[in-house]
C-alpha cells in the first residue's frame, strides 16, 4: 500500500510531481475545495439560498425554511434508497429536483424542476472560484502524456459539474469527469475509484489522486494501491471554519449577518488582483460598502413603491446612476442637470420669503445679505442700492440674528420683491421647459436620487411647480437625509435617507453626516455644477460652471482621485451583488455592519487615510465659490493645553476626527466619539 502523504499546497504537489512524473499514468483531482472553493461557507448556505429563491418564486404559504426542510427530507430518502439498492449513500440532483417539485405542487412539474436546477447552478457559479495555482498546475500537466481526471463525491450530477467546470475555464484540462451522483458510488468506500479504474483501464501503481479529505481522498485511495495525497491547507481550513461559525451566528441576527456577508465579499476580493492605488482601494474596501448597501436599499424601495421614472440629480447623483445602471432593473432612469442654485432661483417667481432667505445663513461661511444674493442668483447691481436704503452698509457682513430688522424691511420692500419676482419668473420658465423636455411632468410618480442632506431641490421644486395639475408624486431617496432646514415637504412629496436618516434618531448611523464632504466627493461627476439654463437649438440646455473658475481648477485636480474611488466602488458593487444573490439578504440586514465599517473609517482613520483624503478639495453648489479643505492641519498634544483655540478648530473643521492623526493612540478619537454620542443622546 502506498505511503499516506499530505501536502500543504498545490505548489508543493507540483514539486512532488517533478520527481515522480516518469512513472505516472494518471493524475486525478478532487473538485470542491481542491480545484474550486466557495466564497461562502458552509455549502449548505447555497442550498438555503435556493430554498429562499424558490419561496420568492412560489409565493403563497411556502417559506424558505419549509422548502429547505422538504429538500433535506427528499435527499435523505434518496440516499437511503441508494443504499437499499446496493449502492453507496448517494443521491442525484436531477432526481431530487423532480421529486422536490412534485412534492411542492402535488404533481409532476418539469418546469419547476428546471427552475430549481437553474437557480442552484447560478448560485453555485456565483459562489465558486478557481483556487490559487490551479490553472498554472493544470496547464503544465496538460502538456504531458498523462491522463487528467476530476473525481467528486457530490450530489450534483456530471452534466451539472461539467457545466460549472466549463464556466470556470477548467473543463478542457480534463480527459474525464466522474461524479458520485451519476454512478451512486463514492470515493469514501473506494468503489468510485474502482469504477474509474475499470473504465479508464488504469494501473493503481501509476495513478496519483489528490484532494482535501483525508479519508476519501487519501486513505481509501491508498487502500487500492493508488497514491492518495491529502491536500492539507491550514489557512483554507481555518477560513472555512470561521465562515461556518459566522453562518451559525448570522442566524441569530444583529451584526453577525453583516459580518458573514462581508467575509464572503472579502474572500472574493482576496482571489483577484486589484489596483494598489490608495483611492481605488478606499473605494473598494471602505466606501463601496456604503454605496452598495444604498443601491440595494434603493432597489428595494422602488420595488415596494413603483415609479414611472428615476431621476439622478447632477452632480452628486452621478455615481448612484452608474451603480443603478449596473443593477438588475428595467426601470427607466435619467441623469438630469439640476442644482440647488437653479431650483432656488426658480422658486422665487412668487417672491422671496424670510424662510427662504435664511437658508443662505446655514453656510458656516455665510456673508450676510451677499450670501442671499449668491444663493438665489439675484441681480446685485439692481438690489445693492435698495439694500443700503435699509441699513446694509456692508452687504458681506455676516448676519448672526436671522430676524435682523434690516433683513425684514428689505424683504418687505415691494420694489425689492418685484425685482426678485422678475428674476424668479425667468429662471422658473427655463427650468419648467427643461423639466418638460426630460418628461418630468409626463410621469405620475417620480423618484429623485441624490446624496441628500436637506432635500433642498425636492422642497423648492414643489414650491416652484406644485401649482401644476400634472406635478407628479415625488419620492426623494437620499444617501443621507438630515432635514435641518425644512421639515414640511408638502403633500405627495416624500423623503427618506437610506444609509442615514436623522428622523430615526440613531446616533450610530450618523457617520455620513459627520463628514459629508468625503461621500459627496466620491459620488460627484467630473463636470462643474449647474448654474443656469439657456436656449440652444430650440432646446433648454444647462449652463455649467466654467473650468476656468478658481474652485473648479482645484476640483479638476482632484478628478483623477475621484475617478479611482468610483472605479473601486463599482467593483465592490459587482461582488456585493454576487454575495447578495447567494445570501438573499436585504439591505437592512447588513446596514448595522456597514455603519460599523464607516465608523472605523471616519472616527478612527489611519494616517494614510487622513493624508490622502484631506488632499481632496470640496466645492459647493449653493451660490458661493468657496473651496473647503476636508481636513485642517492635525493637532498636536500641546494644542490640548489651549482648549478655547482647540474648540474653535474642531468647530470649523469638516473632518474633526482627522485632527487627531498625529496622536499615537486612538484614545482622543474614542473620547471625542463618546462625547458626541452622549451629547446626541441628550
Amino acid at each position: 500500500m502506498p505511503k499516506a502523504l499530505s501536502m500543504s499546497s498545490l505548489s508543493e504537489f507540483k514539486n512532488y510531481l517533478h520527481d515522480h512524473i516518469q512513472t505516472i499514468q494518471c493524475i486525478s483531482f478532487d473538485i470542491f475545495d481542491t480545484l474550486l472553493a466557495r466564497c461562502i461557507e458552509p455549502p449548505e448556505e447555497i442550498q438555503r439560498a435556493v430554498a429562499h429563491k424558490l419561496a420568492e418564486h412560489l409565493g403563497g404559504n411556502w417559506t424558505a425554511e419549509k422548502l429547505f426542510a422538504l429538500r433535506q427530507m427528499i435527499e435523505k430518502k434518496l440516499r437511503q434508497q441508494s443504499v437499499e439498492q446496493g449502492f453507496d449513500h448517494e443521491c442525484n440532483f436531477v432526481e431530487l429536483c423532480h421529486l422536490w417539485a412534485e412534492k411542492i405542487q402535488q404533481k409532476p412539474d418539469a418546469k419547476l424542476a428546471k427552475f430549481i436546477r437553474k437557480t442552484e447552478f447560478e448560485l453555485e457559479n456565483a459562489a465558486l472560484y478557481v483556487k490559487d495555482d490551479v490553472i498554472d498546475l493544470l496547464h503544465v500537466l496538460k502538456e504531458l502524456p498523462i491522463k487528467l481526471i476530476a473525481i467528486s463525491d457530490m450530489y450534483l450530477d456530471g452534466k451539472f459539474i461539467n457545466k460549472l467546470l466549463y464556466e470556470k475555464n477548467l473543463l478542457d484540462y480534463f480527459d474525464a469527469v466522474y461524479v458520485s451522483a451519476d454512478s451512486k458510488l463514492g470515493k469514501y468506500t473506494g468503489r468510485l475509484y474502482q469504477h474509474v479504474q475499470a473504465e479508464q483501464q488504469l494501473r493503481a501503481q501509476n495513478w496519483i489522486h489528490i484532494g482535501d479529505n483525508p479519508v476519501s481522498d487519501r486513505r481509501e485511495a491508498c487502500k487500492l494501491g493508488i497514491q492518495g495525497i491529502w491536500l492539507y491547507e491550514k489557512a483554507e481550513i481555518k477560513r472555512r471554519k470561521c465562515q461556518a461559525l459566522s453562518s451559525k451566528m448570522a442566524k441569530r441576527g444583529g451584526l453577525w449577518k453583516g459580518r458573514f456577508f462581508y467575509e464572503a465579499i472579502a474572500q472574493r476580493f482576496a482571489k483577484q488582483q486589484y489596483n494598489a492605488n490608495f483611492f481605488y482601494q478606499y473605494g473598494l474596501q471602505v466606501l463601496g460598502a456604503a454605496f452598495s448597501a444604498f443601491t440595494q436599499g434603493l432597489l428595494e424601495r422602488l420595488a415596494q413603491k413603483p415609479v414611472d421614472k428615476v431621476f439622478f440629480l447632477a452632480r452628486d447623483g452621478y455615481l448612484f446612476h452608474q451603480l443603478f445602471k449596473n443593477s438588475p432593473t428595467t426601470l427607466d432612469s435619467d441623469y438630469i442637470y439640476m442644482s440647488r442654485r437653479v431650483i432656488t432661483a426658480a422658486a422665487m417667481a412668487e417672491g422671496l420669503s424670510h424662510e427662504q432667505a435664511i437658508v443662505a445663513f446655514y453656510n458656516p461661511k455665510q456673508q450676510g445679505l451677499y450670501s442671499v444674493f449668491k444663493v438665489y442668483d439675484l441681480p446685485e447691481d439692481r438690489l445693492m442700492g435698495l439694500a443700503r436704503q435699509h441699513g446694509f452698509e456692508d452687504i458681506k457682513q455676516p448676519i448672526q440674528d436671522w430676524n435682523d430688522s434690516r433683513l425684514q424691511q428689505f424683504l418687505a420692500d415691494k420694489t425689492v420683491q418685484k425685482i426678485i419676482r422678475e428674476h424668479g419668473v425667468k429662471a422658473r420658465t427655463l427650468l419648467e421647459k427643461y423639466l418638460e423636455q426630460i418628461g418630468f411632468f409626463d410621469c405620475q410618480r417620480v423618484a429623485f436620487v441624490d446624496i441628500g442632506w436637506n432635500g433642498t431641490i425636492q422642497k423648492f421644486l414643489k414650491q416652484a411647480f406644485g401649482y401644476r395639475d400634472d406635478f407628479p408624486v415625488l419620492f426623494g431617496y437620499y444617501f443621507a437625509f438630515v432635514p435641518k432646514l425644512y421639515h414640511d415637504f408638502g403633500e405627495n412629496n416624500f423623503c427618506e435617507g437610506i444609509i442615514h436618516d436623522s428622523r430615526r434618531d440613531n446616533a450610530c448611523e450618523r457617520i455620513p453626516a459627520e463628514v459629508e464632504e468625503i461621500f459627496e466627493q466620491a459620488a460627484r461627476s467630473a463636470e462643474g455644477t449647474t448654474l443656469a439654463y439657456r436656449w440652444e437649438n430650440n432646446q433648454v440646455v444647462p449652463v455649467l460652471k466654467a473650468d476656468s473658475a478658481k474652485d473648479r481648477q482645484a476640483e479638476i485636480q482632484c478628478n483623477p482621485w475621484v475617478a479611482d474611488m468610483q472605479a473601486g466602488i463599482l467593483e465592490h458593487y459587482r461582488h456585493y451583488q454576487a454575495v447578495q444573490k447567494i445570501t438573499g439578504y436585504q439591505s437592512a440586514e447588513v446596514l448595522s455592519y456597514v455603519h460599523g465599517l464607516l465608523e472605523r473609517a471616519i472616527v478612527y482613520p489611519s494616517k494614510q487615510e487622513t493624508h490622502h483624503l484631506t488632499q481632496l478639495v470640496h466645492t459647493e453648489d449653493f451660490g458661493h465659490d468657496d473651496i473647503l479643505d476636508i481636513g485642517k492641519k492635525a493637532i498636536r498634544i500641546k494644542d490640548i493645553l489651549q482648549p478655547i483655540k482647540l474648540f474653535r478648530t474642531i468647530e470649523i473643521t469638516a473632518w474633526r476626527y482627522a485632527l487627531f492623526a498625529n496622536i499615537p493612540t486612538s484614545i482622543a478619537n474614542f473620547m471625542f466619539r463618546v462625547l458626541f454620542l452622549h451629547v446626541v443622546k441628550k
